[in-house]
């Protein structure tokens, strides 16, 4: 995610790395984009506000989107045409979008995002800024009133009234504050320091509301005086909660009952006393309900009628904390609470809804990213100074966002840095405990906050959660119902188990395309796992610490293993999409189930190596392949073998693992072995040999994936024989058919062909279209490599054309998917390309030394005669000459630039 900060100094984060942009201009062109946040901004209004009129042309601008674009390290961040530009950012990653509305609610919070007193000091000076620093300062101003009206001492109001002494809010902020701390003559005299002021300076009186304030003050209206409870003062800030609070604040103006969900740690107390007055009833502990009620009013041995009593005629908030326990018992006394005193609103804390008519909920979440390593900083800092390097990401990601166990892993900053904080986590109960705390027991270890609401379960809801803990990245509904059924949970209950567990807030129900997944956090995850192992349970069962956890890996092995061995056999069909969404969705379990029978072992590595290799890491692709050989060596190995080559770009190889399949292939497979054959000799160039697979595999192939990849190798034999015309028209309908049909991945890589046949057959412009299309496409389902090729390709184009800028910023994407997907067909000419592009020499080296390695005559070629041009040898453009023969199916004379 892309996070800009522009209100100090600019910082720029993508992801858990902070970024360089260059100053000058090419910053406040950020700056100008990140202020419209996904919104289009005309290159001319571009010009305009940056460089006030100079004379400057659209190719200085474009200079500066691609000095930013290389910065950002990813292009498709900052999109456009020359004509107009976005940088695609959310407004809430833009602390000054966000400072604006935080100031609609306002939310005092917002006030920590504005860093130094000048605003937007790296955007120049420009006459656009004026409207855009006016609001801003009115947005500190809002928010300033906001924080000091819950959290200003006197001293600070003082100095807030002289700075802005025409501001009525903060006048009534200082004379309240006076007046509350026993001041009332100094209170009216500010008010008369209002007064003069207004007068002297703007010839007006006070506004009503400053009028209204002066009146209360004389008569001492009661409602002035400080908010009557009993609500201890936070001793910490609240972080990241900015949202959460307004959105209560908005809730308790709607309804008398709101009730706070979420699972133990994640902050629901400390929201509920983020408020301002009110009676806090802490039920923890609590035995009878009515004597705790009556206790937080100072009623010994209440009675629900001496409480009532004591609540009628009060308009005050009622905050019942951790109600999980007693919710049954406290419904009645809710409802007395609600009819018998009208002006009492009540916010309870629970992890399950209490079910009263009239209740709204309202579901804490835990932090997300940015807020969970800023809550890690501030109260690390309590224990040691972190400095700004130190990397805390991979600590706040394994806890899920959970504050309670980031303020636990805060503690252990003390003795330990932060990673080997994060590599202790396999540990999690261990570390996440502090014994110097003085909070009550369940705030001071992971372990005991998660082990109260555990303790709250039924035995099927138990056996319910440990059944979803054996899931590595959340269980689907079917799979969910098999596991608990091993585990003896009643098949007619599960589905109420699993209703129970997510209103209790121990795990997540995320609803897509019809279809539910239940999460745990990885903490209940954990624990649920080690209760897994109990020896005996309320069913009475004496089996043995094994016993449970086997049946639930049986259970979760046979189911995955079964769905594997189903999807491999309809990967095929019209159902493709289908089978490819569920092993994206499902690759993690299909991973975790290594005691599934042999056969459906081996058809879930396979199709596991299918899936990696066709958008995931290569090398681990050629791992599953080799654990299914190991499992059972079955010829149908050697076709996967054979298609991972492919995806390496390694023609060679590929054909060595089919000649050793085909004599035993029959049927389909025989079929996908000749297009794989086929696409080998079109790749070495031996086009007779490829006619010939490519009519063999049409006559055995009926289904209409194949069919698509056949009509594409047609194309790939017109390329090979420079009929490019001919290539254009297979390709565009075979990415056509692809489309139809949902083959997304194959539609990607049928464009990103169609595109290099557009290049050759005299077509750039339609190349570059068609190359982004196969980008985005690859992009869309997932497929890195695909990504990575395509925009190689376009780099190809890109540098022909002579957009050196656009050229580069493509092949630092290429090369960072190929980095991330193992390499693959095509790896070697984005190196080529970026090397070329550097006139870098040692780099050309080492790509022609690969090329020769993987008998790539094509790249050797091209690296060839860029070390010609570089040195001027003669031996090298004639060595790159020599070669021509054995390359000409895949370089024309217009791919040689460098000999041009």
């Amino acid at each position: 995610m892309l996070v800009v900060a522009v209100l100090g100094p600019v910082e720029v984060r993508l992801g858990n790395a902070r970024v360089a942009v260059p100053g000058g201009k090419t910053t406040e062109v950020l700056i100008r984009l990140a202020l419209e946040a996904g919104r289009p901004v005309r290159a001319d209004r571009l010009i305009e506000d940056l460089w006030a009129g100079a004379p400057v042309s659209r190719n200085s601008l474009q200079a500066k989107v691609s000095k930013l674009r290389r910065a950002l390290g990813d292009p498709s961040l900052v999109s456009g045409d020359g004509f107009r530009y976005t940088l695609h950012v959310e407004p809430a990653a833009v602390d000054a979008l966000e400072a604006l509305r935080l100031a609609e609610i306002p939310a005092g919070e917002g006030l920590a995002l504005f860093r130094g007193d000048v605003l937007l000091p790296d955007a120049g000076d420009g006459a656009w800024l004026e409207p855009w620093r006016a609001r801003l300062t009115d947005a500190r101003l809002r928010l300033a009133e906001a924080h000091y009206a819950e959290h200003g001492s006197i001293a600070e109001l003082e100095t807030l009234v002289a700075a802005h002494p025409l501001r009525e809010a903060l006048w009534e902020l200082l004379i309240t504050a006076l007046y509350r701390d026993g001041r009332q003559g100094e209170a009216l005299a500010a008010c008369r320091r209002a007064r003069a002021t207004l007068a002297g300076e703007l010839g007006v009186d006070p506004g009503p509301s400053l009028r209204d304030l002066e009146r209360r003050i004389l008569v001492q209206d009661a409602a002035l005086a400080p908010p009557a409870g009993n609500l201890p003062a936070l001793s910490e800030s609240i972080v990241g909660r900015a949202s959460d609070i307004s959105e209560i604040s908005l809730l308790l103006d709607e309804s008398r009952l709101v009730t706070l969900v979420g699972p133990a740690g994640v902050g629901k107390t400390r929201l509920a006393l983020a408020r301002t007055g009110g009676w806090l009833v802490r039920l923890e502990s609590a035995g009878s309900l009515w004597p705790a009620i009556g206790a937080a009013f100072g009623i010994a041995e209440a009675t629900g009628a001496m409480v009532l009593d004591r609540l009628r005629g009060l308009r005050t908030l009622l905050i019942l904390d951790n109600c999980e326990h007693l919710a049954d018992r406290l419904v009645p006394v809710v409802e007395r609470i609600l009819g018998a005193a009208p002006g009492v609103t009540i916010l309870a804390t629970s992890q399950v809804p209490l079910h009263i008519p009239g209740e709204m909920t309202y579901a804490v979440k835990p932090l997300p990213p940015v807020f969970a390593a800023e809550l890690f900083r501030d109260r690390a800092s309590r224990h040691r100074p972190i400095a700004a390097g130190e990397d805390v990401a991979a600590v706040v990601r394994r806890l899920d966002g959970l504050p309670l166990a980031i303020e636990l892993a805060a503690a252990r900053a003390k003795a330990l840095p932060p990673p080997e904080i994060a590599r202790r986590l396999d540990d999690r109960f261990t570390v996440l405990t502090d014994p110097n705390s003085r909070l009550p027991a369940r705030q001071r270890t992971l372990r005991a906050a998660i082990g109260w609401s555990y303790d709250l379960l039924s035995p099927d809801d138990r056996r319910g959660l440990q059944a979803l803990s054996v899931f590595a990245s959340g269980a689907p509904l079917e799979a969910a119902d098999a596991v608990m059924v091993a585990l003896g949970v009643p098949a007619d209950a599960a589905l109420d188990v699993l209703d129970r567990l997510v209103d209790r807030s121990l795990t997540s129900a995320s609803m897509s395309g019809g279809a539910v997944r239940y999460r745990l956090l990885e903490s209940v995850r954990a624990f649920a796992r080690e209760q897994l192992a109990v020896p005996a349970d309320s069913y009475g069962a004496a089996a043995s610490r094994a016993a449970f956890y086997d049946a639930a890996s049986a259970a979760h092995a046979a189911f995955y293993g079964a769905a594997a061995s189903r999807a491999s056999a309809g990967l095929r069909g019209p159902a493709q999409a289908e089978h490819l969404a569920f092993v994206r969705a499902e690759s993690a379990e299909i991973d975790a189930a290594p005691d599934a029978p042999v056969g459906d072992r081996v058809d879930a590595l396979l199709f596991a190596a299918w899936f990696e290799a066709s958008g995931g890491d290569l090398d681990r692709a050629f791992a599953d392949v080799a654990a299914a050989r190991a499992l059972a060596p079955l010829p149908r190995t050697l076709l996967f073998r054979a298609f991972l080559h492919s995806q390496q770009g390694r023609p060679a190889e590929a054909l060595a693992a089919l000649d050793e399949f085909r004599p035993v292939a029959r049927g389909w497979e025989r079929g996908a072995a000749c297009l794989l054959v086929a696409w080998s000799r079109i790749a070495l160039g031996d086009t007779a040999g490829a006619r010939a697979a490519c009519d063999e595999a049409l006559s055995l192939l009926d289904d209409a994936w194949a069919l698509s990849h056949a009509e594409a190798l047609l194309g790939g034999l017109a390329q090979a024989e420079h009929r490019f015309a001919d290539a254009v028209a297979h390709l565009t309908r075979a990415a056509g058919a692809a489309h139809r049909l949902g083959f997304a991945a194959a539609e990607a890589l049928h464009l990103a062909n169609l595109g290099r046949a557009q290049q050759q057959d005299g077509a750039p412009v339609a190349a570059l279209d068609t190359l982004d299309r196969a980008a985005a496409t690859a992009e869309r389902v997932g497929e890195m490599r695909g990504v990575a090729f395509a925009r190689t390709r376009r780099a190809r184009v890109l540098r022909a054309l002579g957009r050196l800028d656009e050229c580069r910023a493509d092949l630092r994407v290429a090369r960072a998917r190929y980095a991330t997907a193992g390499g693959g067909d095509g790896d070697l000419l984005s190196a080529l390309l970026l090397a070329a592009l550097d006139d870098d020499r040692p780099a050309l080296e080492r790509v022609l030394a690969d090329a020769r390695a993987a008998g790539d005559a094509e790249t050797e070629l091209l690296t060839l005669d860029e070390l010609g041009r570089l040195t001027g040898d003669p031996a090298l453009s004639a060595a790159a000459d020599a070669l021509l023969p054995a390359a000409a199916h895949l370089v024309t004379p217009a791919d040689r630039l460098s000999r041009r």
